[in-house]
């Protein structure tokens, strides 16, 4: 049986997700309409406006970097402006931005095209998950290359634009930004916007070179793989649009609950939800309790406690084995902290991936837009130190690192090792 409180709300990867997505704003007397209508004597006085103002509002802005050299980056890149197009000087504000090196202080860009492609950073490689029929050859095939370039120089590149704290968080938007050609071409990776050359292993083993057009985003391809069909998908993968849901599962007396986002519901309280979702685990006489926060970016972690309070009144949970966390790439912000208070309240076992968040980290966002691109620059005013040491992510006790195999047999490797399932690998 399983519960579900649903939302509109979408979590899964997708071509048309940017890194962070703000609207630009109206336009004015005083402000662009789009950022290709700003001047260089307005991009100017929008780093002016940077170098003044982040500082100030920003918690620790120079915990990572020195304000000298944050200066001279903002001073070096005003210098440049005469002889850059505008995708060369987003890249110069994102690579300024990505060096403080908070993943909640970044810049928002709103993206007009992208390649026909789904992507996801497997650990065999990284695979095509989706695209058009035009290329259909290449479906589940590995990209190697781009404009000729390996890719794991395209991948050293990129990484310098990300703001991250660690590698999984580079894992986990790298997929994202290698459809991009606006960011590609103001790498130069690529020698046009319209047009990026692939070179990519096949699934029969062959390695293929072609040409592919971006689409714009107003455009509605025809997919070759219907994501909305979940009939037969692991459950990890199951009900992506939900805040929170839980399935049990009773060949082994498992209750799985997906945590995807840190967020109440108005009129469906996520407290009223954990009162079901434990008075079912008492009932149905669940003997292992299962949270998956592998899809979880974050939101209000105080509204976990009602979970953890409800845990504790009953101690066969608490016992080694008898409580487990799946934790991943996309494991970010307050989702690390409800991590780490089931870390430091309860004997559960973490498996999965390295958190795509650092647990000491900088968060608490506000936004302020450049005056004249009126792009939106998030910053973070408050330093969460929640354990002693500093590590760059929470790792899991237990390393598990999905395969594209597997995503292809629709496995979850994860699970599985909790359930005791053996992958036929």
């Amino acid at each position: 049986m399983s519960h579900r409180f649903r939302l509109p709300f979408f979590i899964a990867a997708s071509v048309f997700i940017a890194f962070l997505v703000h609207g630009f704003p109206e336009s004015s007397k005083k402000k662009a309409s789009t950022a290709d209508e700003v001047t260089l004597a307005q991009w100017a006085q929008d780093l002016d406006f940077l170098v003044t103002e982040l500082p100030k509002k920003h918690k620790n802005l120079f915990h990572n970097i020195s304000e000298t050299e944050f200066q001279t980056q903002i001073k070096e890149l005003k210098t440049q402006l005469p002889s850059m197009a505008l995708d060369e000087i987003l890249v110069g504000l994102m690579r300024i931005i990505a060096s403080v090196g908070d993943s909640h202080t970044t810049l928002g860009y709103r993206p007009q095209q992208a390649l026909p492609l789904m992507l996801y950073w497997f650990k065999d490689g990284i695979a095509i998950l989706n695209t058009t029929a035009e290329y259909k050859g290449i479906l589940y095939g590995k990209i190697t290359a781009i404009g000729g370039k390996p890719i794991e120089d395209i991948i050293d590149s990129l990484a310098t634009i990300i703001p991250h704290e660690n590698e999984a968080q580079v894992k986990n938007m790298i997929p994202n930004l290698l459809t991009d050609t606006l960011i590609l071409h103001g790498m130069k990776l690529i020698p046009s916007q319209n047009t990026a050359t692939l070179t990519v292993l096949t699934t029969s083993g062959t390695t293929v070179t072609l040409d592919m057009k971006p689409l714009s985003f107003s455009s509605k391809p025809e997919w070759l793989v219907d994501t909305s069909d979940e009939s037969d998908a692991p459950l990890y993968l199951k009900n992506r649009r939900l805040f929170y849901w839980y399935e049990i599962l009773p060949d082994s007396q498992t209750l799985f609950f997906k945590y995807n986002s840190c967020k109440n519901i108005k009129g469906e309280p996520f407290s009223d939800f954990v009162k079901t979702l434990f008075d079912t685990a008492d009932a149905e006489k669940v003997r292992r309790i299962v949270i998956d926060l592998r899809h979880n970016g974050g939101g209000n972690s105080g509204i976990f406690a009602p979970f953890l309070e409800e845990l504790k009144k009953r101690p066969k949970f608490l016992k080694k084995g008898s409580l487990y966390v799946l934790i991943g790439r996309r494991t970010f912000s307050s989702a690390i902290l409800n991590a780490i208070d089931l870390k430091k309240q309860t004997p559960a076992i973490f498996l999965g991936e390295p958190t795509g968040g650092k647990p000491n980290h900088y968060g608490e966002v506000q936004m302020f837009r450049l005056p004249q691109s009126g792009l939106p620059v998030t910053y973070s005013v408050k330093y969460f130190r929640v354990i002693d040491d500093d590590p760059d992510s929470l790792m899991p006790d237990i390393l598990i690192e999905p395969r594209i195999s597997e995503y292809l047999k629709k496995l979850d490797p994860v699970l599985n090792f909790v359930l005791g399932k053996r992958n036929p690998f």
